[in-house]
């Protein structure tokens, strides 16, 4: 009986830590400098497609986000998040049509900082880093 105790005392303990029971307190913020392009990405015959756009941009050196904001046939847009001077707009180009699609540049952003927040209790014990 004692020890069913100590082990349903210590399952409520890890519970409570991974839920943000010690998660809700401030995170430690990083912040970071990022650029944004916009392209328009053509060659996804479904939606299928999207997942494929997203790899072969995150594979380039410096993007730290890559996401389809408007999938069509006829063209959808991209958003990418670069470390400014890391990767530029030609690279991510060329990254998309080694993947079989065709892009072009519409927008690029001003760097700017962005802040990261670290929310999961599994940051607590360095899990996910």
């Amino acid at each position: 009986m004692r020890g069913t105790k100590r082990a349903t005392v210590f399952f409520m303990l890890v519970l409570f830590l991974f839920l943000g029971g010690l998660g809700s307190a401030e995170q430690p913020e990083r912040r970071e400098l990022l650029q944004s392009f916009q392209l328009k990405v053509t060659g996804l015959d479904c939606e299928k497609c999207i997942p494929d756009v997203r790899k072969s941009l995150m594979k380039v050196s410096g993007v730290r986000d890559a996401e389809v904001t408007a999938f069509d046939k006829s063209g959808s847009q991209v958003q990418v998040e670069v470390v400014p001077k890391t990767a530029s707009g030609e690279e991510l180009v060329s990254a998309l049509r080694s993947a079989g699609f065709k892009a072009q540049i519409i927008a690029v952003g001003e760097p700017r900082m962005v802040s990261l927040t670290r929310n999961s209790g599994f940051s607590l014990f360095g899990l996910f880093e």
